[in-house]
């Protein structure tokens, strides 16, 4: 016989999905760019969101610090099923490790997600 929490969990597993964005490559190379003593990363993201369309990019060293970091635009707006190339500047000596993108969420607005993600790509 199944308990009421078994039943609760079983109907959440099947009656939900789970979406997030996603940041492809996994493990992105450090590449020269056009400007001396510059790394260039290329990145690609897609949204499977349906209840974000802005998001974040944070460049973070091993203890997940931030690190400086420049790119066309940090908080960007994505639309659902949208694909978007993303190109990230790095300086020669940067301790980047991580380069992540986290959904923004809109305040006030309660019939949104209240569920932020937080994808992340580690550089080789």
């Amino acid at each position: 016989m199944y308990s009421t929490v078994s039943r609760f969990l079983l109907l959440l597993f099947v009656s939900g999905s789970a979406m997030a964005h996603e940041l492809t490559p996994t493990y992105p190379e450090l590449r020269s760019s056009y400007m001396e003593d510059v790394f260039e990363v290329k990145l690609k993201m897609w949204n499977a969101r349906v209840d974000v369309e802005y998001y974040k990019i944070e460049v973070t060293d091993e203890d997940w610090n931030d690190v400086p970091f420049i790119t066309n635009e940090k908080v960007f707006r994505l639309e659902h099923f949208g694909r978007r190339d993303i190109s990230i500047f790095l300086p020669s000596d940067t301790s980047a490790t991580y380069i992540c993108t986290r959904s923004m969420l809109e305040k006030g607005n309660a019939s949104k997600s209240i569920i932020s993600s937080k994808v992340c790509s580690k550089i080789k």
